[in-house]
């Protein structure tokens, strides 16, 4: 017959239970000696991280961290202002170049735009902005459809 040589599916255990149970495994056998051993482990990692830091040529924060990762959202033009060829990120970063701060990561310009502005906007300037954008959608799409 064809198809002899493929399993029936209820023969087989999905890999995926497997994988998920191994992960149950380690939610449930964590013990508190286990997690304050590992608390002391993470202090002491992070005092030597920051006790060997150079603030002149590192970033503040890695990628890799999935904590960091956010999108923001924003019309085109709102974004050439922002992170243009002759933006207010461009314009940072060489300020910080010449000030001999090395590798400046696009993600450390991003993070301080926006501390920048929850530093120095209310929420009545960011109401206003919203319904400037809204009164600007009368007059046509704001995104051109390609």
């Amino acid at each position: 017959m064809p198809f002899d040589d493929l399993a029936d599916e209820s023969d087989e255990a999905d890999p995926g239970d497997e994988a998920l149970d191994e992960l149950a495994g380690t939610l449930t056998e964590d013990s508190p000696a286990d997690d304050a051993a590992d608390t002391d482990e993470t202090e002491s990692a992070t005092q030597k991280d920051i006790a060997s830091y150079d603030i002149q040529s590192e970033p503040a924060f890695p990628t890799a961290k999935t904590q960091t990762q956010h999108s923001v959202y924003c019309l085109p033009e709102t974004w050439d202002t922002i992170d243009g060829a002759s933006g207010l990120l461009f314009e940072a970063e060489i300020m910080l170049r010449r000030d001999d701060y090395e590798a400046v990561q696009k993600r450390e310009l991003h993070n301080a735009l926006l501390q920048a502005a929850a530093q120095q906007l209310t929420a009545a300037d960011i109401a206003d902005a919203f319904v400037e954008t809204r009164e600007d959608r009368t007059s046509g799409p704001l995104l051109d459809d390609e």
